[in-house]
């Protein structure tokens, strides 16, 4: 199939999901159901037609506003409906129609959802979170199943890991996924156990122990460590940086920074970038 029929299908169902999107968005951190009512107006809860549900045209042919009462729509919709249309054109461009491109277009479809629920809110649902997860676990059993009837070049990331066990020369396979859960929800939990010790109050929230969990159910190892190591970097560069502003407009420096968009972003820069990272990081550190 040529790559500008892959695209444009990869971008229609993209801004359909990222539609879907909106309403979790909306709904999630309101406690609303996601399915019912339908489609609606948040503000005159008037119910949408079939023309006002297009992805992104409807947004441009309604000016911006509802049909109905004239309250603004917000530019979140229509960002959302692009952004995720162009997230599935880069994950098909790089992965092709393999199995992670169905991962990844799952579980990256909640981490928008997650960025911007936590950006706005400062929490992450817990839905998202377990749908992460499972999306991972799917993954490596599905990729399990095709590998077992002779199709390993539809799989990009290996669904098994060897784990040593100590002390002993024996070993046992264990799904990536499964020792994702643990070592990178581990890790964050500590960090929150430690901090709150350190700092006498919430450094971590659970929705983040839980997002890291969910990264790295679906990322291997390296690459999930890697994404906590970005998302960090950014998160000290935006922290520093709206600390001088506010320094600068001689105001007090007391917001807090939520950590789930840095986490977020972390994970996508290495789905695409990850382990052009650490082949360069490798090359860098151990020259021929």
């Amino acid at each position: 199939m040529p790559f500008y029929l892959s695209a444009a299908i990869a971008f229609i169902y993209g801004t359909v999901v990222g539609s879907f999107l909106n309403v979790c968005i909306w709904r999630m951190p309101r406690d609303q159901s996601i399915i019912r009512p339908p489609s609606h107006c948040p503000n005159c809860d008037g119910k949408l037609r079939a023309w006002e549900l297009i992805p992104l045209f409807s947004y441009l042919l309604l000016g911006r506003k509802c049909a109905r009462c004239g309250a603004p729509i917000s530019w979140r919709y229509f960002g959302v409906e692009l952004l995720t249309g162009l997230f599935y054109i880069a994950l098909v461009y790089y992965y092709g129609w393999r199995l992670e491109f169905f991962t990844f277009a799952l579980f990256g479809s909640a981490l928008i959802a997650a960025f911007f629920v936590d950006l706005e809110h400062w929490i992450i649902p817990d839905q998202l979170n377990i749908f992460g997860i499972v999306v991972g676990v799917a993954h490596d059993l599905a990729a399990l199943a095709l590998i077992e009837v002779g199709h390993p070049e539809a799989v990009f990331f290996k669904p098994v890991l060897t784990i040593p066990v100590p002390f002993t020369t024996a070993s046992f396979p264990m799904l990536q996924s499964i020792v994702g859960i643990v070592i990178c929800g581990a890790i964050f939990y500590a960090i929150a156990v430690f901090g709150e010790l350190a700092f006498k109050k919430e450094a971590m929230g659970g929705g983040d122990i839980k997002l890291a969990a969910a990264i790295g159910a679906n990322l291997p190892i390296s690459l999930a460590l890697l994404s906590f190591f970005v998302a960090v970097a950014l998160g000290s560069v935006i922290g520093i940086a709206w600390m001088l502003v506010m320094r600068a407009m001689r105001r007090e420096f007391k917001s807090y920074v939520p950590f789930g968009p840095m986490m977020v972003t972390g994970a996508f820069v290495v789905i695409f970038l990850g382990s052009r990272i650490i082949s360069a990081y490798m090359g860098y550190m151990m020259p021929r």
